[in-house]
Parts: structure tokens; sequence; C-alpha cells
């Protein structure tokens, strides 16, 4: 009897430590990734953070690289602007949605302590994507309130945390570098899913690196919409320069780190390390695209490139502003690459 007993017994912890195992399994392939948020680059001089903010759950969360994925590593309470919806104009004291970039840290006496706490950082706002659409207004931050205030009042539009909280995490940011991105609310995918929308993008940025190689012109510029514009450049001189390269160079190599993939909605920002070789001319650069999808397929608004060393680190300042990707004069311009 106590044979059976025991048998029993033993029988039970097996299957009950089948179901715990399996019960693992499933959870971890149930892991849930920002669908927007692909991929952080791997590039030294590159930021290996990235601030995600919900404005309907009203936080704000920060992730990591972590090899071909990501992780997070922080999440905390956020305020928004006072009155919902996406930011369009002036003085709408609404939060605006779209991909942005820290550049400036200001501390009181610069800011009011009252008001914005112990630390603010500025956001580009508004970036290339919101002047195509016309959008106006300005000094949309990140910034903290002091512990008197409640963190529900609402703002004019900027991210509201608690002073402790911003301290903390903005050791995180690289400015000009680190990301901050803004949805109504974010979405997430399962692992595989989100592997698999990542592996597209990267097609579609193979795709464009081996048009380019292959000097098949009109394949290349099948991935330009009409209104481009780069430093010196809109489609028709952009095209006509890469002619000109076309006959004047025997073969282009062009390597890519592994990039930024950032995404809102429709509007996507890749930030790579390229290099470049032909038997003219060969660099090294910091490449940044804007692209949006139109009918189902990515066309690139604009291109940015500035000369960097080996791992990223850029060898003369230059303005990341819109202004110099948007209002740039039209003209034929020598470059290299």
């Amino acid at each position: 009897m106590l044979d059976m007993n025991k048998s029993f017994f033993i029988l039970i912890f097996l299957a009950l430590f089948a179901i715990d195992t399996k019960a693992k399994a499933e959870g971890s392939s149930l892991e849930m990734f920002p669908a927007d948020l692909l991929q952080i680059s791997n590039t030294e001089a590159f930021s290996k953070y990235v601030f995600l903010v919900d404005k309907t759950e009203r936080k704000l969360l920060v992730f990591e690289h972590n090899g071909e994925t990501i992780k997070k590593i922080d999440e905390v309470p956020a305020d928004i602007g006072k009155n919902g919806g996406n930011k369009t104009k002036r003085d709408d004291h609404k939060t605006p949605e779209g991909i942005y970039f820290f550049e400036k840290k200001l501390s009181p006496p610069e800011i009011p302590f009252e008001q914005y706490g112990k630390l603010a950082l500025t956001l580009n706002y508004p970036n290339l994507f919101d002047l195509r659409e016309g959008k106006t207004g300005s000094g949309i931050w990140l910034h903290s309130i002091p512990e008197t205030v409640a963190l529900t009042r609402g703002s004019r539009g900027c991210v509201v945390i608690r002073n402790d909280v911003l301290e903390k995490i903005s050791n995180y940011v690289k400015l000009k570098e680190t990301p901050i991105i803004i949805y109504d609310k974010l979405e997430y995918l399962k692992k595989e899913e989100h592997d698999r929308r990542r592996q597209e993008l990267g097609q579609y940025i193979q795709s464009w690196k081996e048009a380019w190689e292959s000097m098949d012109l009109d394949r290349y510029m099948s991935f330009y919409n009409q209104d481009f514009k780069a430093t010196g450049f809109n489609y028709r001189t952009w095209k006509n320069h890469k002619k000109k390269l076309k006959e004047k160079y025997k073969y282009i190599k062009v390597t890519l780190s592994q990039p930024f993939l950032l995404l809102h909605k429709d509007q996507l920002i890749i930030k790579t390390l390229q290099k470049y070789e032909s038997d003219g001319h060969s660099d090294y650069g910091v490449k940044t695209i804007h692209a949006l999808n139109v009918d189902g397929k990515y066309k690139i608004l604009s291109e940015e490139w500035v000369p960097s060393t080996e791992n990223g680190t850029l060898k003369e300042s230059v303005s990341t502003s819109t202004e110099q990707l948007t209002a740039a004069p039209v003209k034929d311009k020598e470059i290299k690459n």
C-alpha cells in the first residue's frame, strides 16, 4: 500500500512539474515588445537607450539595446498636456506624438524651479514630419516638478515626471542622440511578430543599399519620394548627382552598422554608421534617413550625412535642426558619395 501511495505522489509531482515547465516556456514566448521600437543601434557613439511615452497610460518607459532585440529597464508615472489629442498648433496645450530627440539640458536659474523643478530636457518639436503637416508651436520639453505639485494637473504640452525620477533617468540621455517617441497608446507585439517586422525593415534597407551599390539608378531612385530634400538637393538634382557618380566610378560599396529603427505610425527614422568605398573615394559618416510609408512602401523624404570616425563619433559639429533638413538651398552640389 505504501509503495502504491509513493508511486501516486511521484506521478502527481511529475505532472505538476511538466505543467509548470510548459507554463514557463509559454510565458517566455508571450513576452511582449513595443510594436514600433524595432531596434536600438549597437554603434558605439550612438545612444544605447530610447524613451517611450504612453499618453493613455500616462507612463514614460526606458528601453536599452540588448543584442538584436530590446529590453525595458525603467517605467515611471508621467503627466501630459491638459488637453487630449495630438498637438497641431501653438498654445493648444496638447502633447505632440512622434519621434523626437533630446537637444538641451536646462536647470535653475535658467528655468524657474516652481514650474519646471530641478531639470528640463528640450525636444526638437516640431520635427521634419510635423513641419510637413503644417504643425506649429515650440517649447516641448521633458521636465520635472516639485513634490508639492500634483502629477495630474496637466501641462501646456510637455511630458512631466518627478524631480528624483528625472535626475535618475537623465543619465541615460545623450543629447542630440537619444530619441523619445510619444504615442497616444503604445501597442505591443509578441517576440516572433516583433522579429518579423524588424527583419522586413532590415530587408528594405538591404534592398536600398544593393540598388545603390549596383548603380541601378531607376531602382535606386524608386526608394525616394518626389519631394525628397537633402542639404543642397531636391529629387531632380539628387538623381542627376547620382548619375554623374555612376559615370565617374567603376564600383561602389556601402557597409552599414546595425541601425536604429524608429517608427511612429507611417513615419520611419533610420540612423546608421555608413562606410562608403569606391575606386575614387572612401569615407565614414553617420547617415540619418527620414521616410514615410506611402501605399505600403517606405519613401525617403530626407537624408543627412555627417562625417565621422570608424566608431561613429562626429568629426564636426553640425546642426540637426529641422530647418537644415527642409529649408536647404536647392542646387547642384559637388559631394563625393
